[in-house]
C-alpha cells in the first residue's frame, strides 16, 4: 500500500497558501498577527509598487500598522486584486518530484517532509492622509522618534513601546511613515475576529527596490518571519535576494509571464514581464537589516521540492527489506515446521 501524503510541518512556513502579516509594524495589545506573507513586488522604471494583504485577529479598536517607505507616495493606498495572487502562485509553483523511502519494521511509518533544495521641528509634517477598505491612512515625515510616537498617541494609533528603537532606523533614513488604523464604526462588532483587508497597493519612487523588513521586528525579538516575495519587472532583468548568513533566501522561481496570463495580475504586470518568486526567512531580532532586493540578469528557473512517499509493501528484517508476500510465506513455512515437529514427537 502506498500512501502520499502531502504537505509537511517542517515546510509549511515556506509553501503555505494563506498569507497574513503585512511588511510593516501590527500592534495591538489584543489583535494576534501572522509572520507568514505574501507580497508583490513591482519594479519598473524607478517606481516600486508595493501590494500586501494585511490581516489582524482581534478587537479592531486595537489594531494599528506602521509601513516605512523611503519617498512620498506617488500612488496612494487603493485595494487590489486578489487574483494577482493567485495568478503568481499558481505560475511559480515548484515542481513536485515524489521520492520513495521505505517504512521500518511494522511497516507503520506515516511520517511526511517536503525538502527544498533630531531637527529642530518636532512636529511631524502628515504629507496625505485618506481611507482605504475599513482602514483611514495617514502618511508622515517624522524627524525624530518622539514626535512620531507623539502623534501616533495623540491620534488614537495604536503601536507597541517597544517599536521606537525601529522607528529610529527609519527616522535616520529619513524615510516616511505610513500609519493604518481600522476606521472608526468601520468594523461592526467592534471587529473582534479575524478581519481581512483585500490586497492594499501603494507605490512610490525608489532607485532600488526595496521591502522594508525590518519594520517587522518591532514586534519583539525572536520570531521566525517567513514571506514569498513575488517580483514583477521588465522583461530585461528580475529581483534576486541576495544571501546573507542570518537569512534564508531562495530563488524558486523565474520566467516570462505569457500574454494569456497578463490581464490576471490586473494591471501590475504586462505580456513579457519577468516573475520572480523569492523566499524571505529570518528571526527578529536587534539590528536586523531590511531585505536588500536587487536586480539581476534574466535566467529562467523553476525550484523543486522532493516529496517522501512512504512504501508499506515491505517490512525491514535486520539491515534486509522483505516484500509482504515473502513474509507470508516464511510465516506458512514455519507454521508446517512446527506442525511436522509436534507430530514427529
Amino acid at each position: 500500500m502506498r500512501r502520499l501524503l502531502a504537505g509537511a510541518v517542517a515546510m509549511v512556513a515556506l509553501f503555505a497558501a494563506g498569507a497574513a502579516f503585512p511588511c510593516g509594524a501590527s500592534f495591538g495589545t489584543n489583535v494576534t498577527v501572522d509572520p507568514h506573507q505574501d507580497i508583490i513586488v513591482v519594479w519598473k522604471d524607478g517606481v516600486e509598487t508595493y501590494v500586501f494583504q494585511p490581516t489582524f485577529c482581534g478587537s479592531s479598536t486595537d489594531f494599528g500598522l506602521v509601513l516605512p517607505v523611503p519617498a512620498p507616495l506617488s500612488q496612494p493606498p487603493s485595494l487590489a486584486d486578489q487574483q494577482a495572487f493567485t495568478t503568481a502562485v499558481a505560475l511559480s509553483e515548484p515542481t513536485k518530484r515524489q521520492v520513495s523511502e521505505q517504512s521500518g519494521i511494522g511497516c507503520g511509518g506515516n511520517d511526511a517532509s517536503l525538502k527544498s533544495g533630531g531637527a529642530a521641528d518636532d512636529t511631524p509634517t502628515v504629507v496625505a492622509s485618506g481611507r482605504v477598505g475599513f482602514l483611514d491612512w495617514t502618511q508622515l515625515k517624522a524627524d525624530t522618534v518622539k514626535s512620531l510616537t507623539d502623534w501616533l498617541t495623540n491620534n488614537g494609533y495604536p503601536y507597541s513601546q517597544d517599536a521606537t528603537e525601529v522607528f529610529g532606523y527609519y527616522v535616520k533614513k529619513a524615510w516616511y511613515f505610513i500609519a493604518f488604523r481600522v476606521s472608526p464604526g468601520a468594523v461592526s462588532g467592534g471587529g473582534s475576529n479575524c478581519q481581512a483587508l483585500g490586497p492594499v497597493a501603494l507605490g512610490f519612487p525608489t532607485a532600488t527596490p526595496v521591502i522594508p523588513s525590518r519594520m517587522a521586528t518591532a514586534v519583539g525579538t525572536g520570531t521566525r518571519f517567513s514571506w514569498r516575495i513575488f517580483g514583477i519587472t521588465h522583461g530585461d532583468v528580475q529581483l534576486s535576494l541576495p544571501g546573507a548568513s542570518d537569512q534564508y533566501r531562495g530563488l524558486w522561481y523565474s520566467g516570462a509571464i505569457a500574454i494569456q496570463d497578463a490581464a490576471s495580475f490586473a494591471g501590475l504586470a504586462e505580456a513579457g514581464d519577468r516573475l520572480t518568486r523569492l523566499t524571505l526567512s529570518f528571526y527578529a531580532a536587534s539590528g536586523t537589516e531590511d531585505a536588500a532586493l536587487t536586480v539581476a540578469p534574466v535566467q529562467d528557473y523553476r525550484g523543486t521540492v522532493d516529496v517522501v512517499v512512504h512504501d508499506d509493501s515491505a517490512c525491514a528484517l535486520g539491515h534486509h527489506r522483505i516484500p509482504h508476500g515473502g513474509i507470508l510465506s516464511l510465516f506458512g513455512l514455519a507454521m508446517v515446521g512446527l506442525f511436522c515437529w509436534r507430530r514427529w514427537r
